[in-house]
């Protein structure tokens, strides 16, 4: 069986609250991590915030008897808090949590052994992750996008006199996706060996963080509020644009469709789909149960303190670390201060 040991006396309650943290820290990361790292040009955060996933599922896995269930309930909650804490995010952004969460959930219940689990686990995750966003490409610049990119690559190497049928896009869809493929699979052996690293370097992590004045994150919501009528008048005219833009495909000629149908088809994701699909998850929530409800709670209780902990943990990974080595340390960082800084 799959099993991370936090020590000999660790209760059953004591795991509960870990999974809550775990649970949180995956919603901060859907919700409001990728805004830090961009703040602070951290590169790939694509890849980032996909394996950080990952990284939680698979934690979430070894403490809980029911792994299952567990990794259901956890990805139940990273959904709601991201409708939540989130609003502007995509009905994409959704159905990948809830894939990641529903992958974890069978490879870490069905298969028996973590080095089999975690990288099977991590390397379909990843998968689904890379054909996500080129469906996605598709919808908003159409297949017109793909064959300016063949065109535009033939043509270079007919200049070169080198005649061929190749065709870049394919290969580059390919190549993309087997490259999110084996991160996901290094990630899942990574993650599976994580728990010894955690508990050999907490006591360090905690006491360097203590001795460290924390600056305080400053809140950037500066929200300001829109008359209901501006609002109505607004939506009417995104939607009266896309309706048209759908309806006559002859307007401004082929390349001027092509540039009015991907902000079309932007705009129809933003204010048409992600409105209805909030609408709808907002209906669904409030028929959720009570403690399904206490558990929404208690994660949304934790968010502040751990939203704290991002900063000082990403600066002690830079005092100590360049390169990849600087992000691993600061996912081991971060997740050792949410789980025991206070049990220190």
């Amino acid at each position: 069986m799959i099993t991370f040991v936090l020590s000999d006396s660790k209760s059953m309650e004591q795991k509960s609250t870990s999974i809550a943290k775990l649970t949180a820290l995956w919603a901060l990361s859907e919700s409001g991590l990728g805004g830090f790292m961009h703040a602070f040009k951290i590169p790939f955060t694509g890849f980032f915030l996909g394996g950080f996933a990952i990284v939680i599922i698979t934690l979430i896995a070894g403490l809980a008897k029911n792994k299952m269930a567990a990794i259901l309930k956890a990805t139940l909650l990273v959904v709601l808090v991201k409708a939540a804490a989130s609003p502007h995010s995509p009905p994409m952004a959704y159905i990948a949590v809830a894939f990641q969460g529903s992958i974890g959930a069978i490879c870490y219940g069905v298969l028996p052994s973590i080095k089999i689990a975690g990288p099977l686990f991590g390397g379909v995750a990843l998968l689904e992750s890379a054909i996500q966003k080129f469906l996605v490409m598709t919808l908003i610049f159409g297949k017109s996008l793909w064959e300016a990119i063949d065109l535009f690559v033939l043509g270079i190497l007919k200049d070169l006199h080198l005649h061929t049928n190749f065709s870049f896009s394919y290969w580059l869809i390919c190549t993309y996706t087997l490259i999110y493929v084996i991160w996901g699979l290094v990630l899942g052996w990574w993650s599976s060996a994580l728990w010894s690293r955690i508990l050999l370097n907490k006591s360090n992590i905690i006491h360097t963080f203590e001795t460290l004045q924390q600056p305080k994150l400053a809140d950037m919501s500066n929200k300001k509020q829109t008359s209901k009528w501006k609002k109505l008048l607004g939506f009417a005219g995104i939607l009266s644009f896309i309706i048209t833009i759908f309806l006559f495909n002859d307007l401004g000629g082929k390349a001027g469709y092509a540039i009015l149908r991907t902000i079309a088809a932007l705009l129809m994701i933003w204010f048409v789909i992600n409105p209805i699909f909030k609408w709808l998850l907002q209906q669904w929530i409030k028929r959720k149960s009570s403690e399904q409800q206490q558990g929404l709670t208690e994660v949304l209780s934790l968010l502040p303190e751990l939203k704290m902990y991002v900063q000082p943990a990403f600066n002690m990974a830079k005092q100590q670390h360049n390169g990849v080595k600087r992000y691993s340390t600061f996912v081991l960082n971060l997740i050792t201060l949410a789980l025991f800084r206070h049990e220190a």
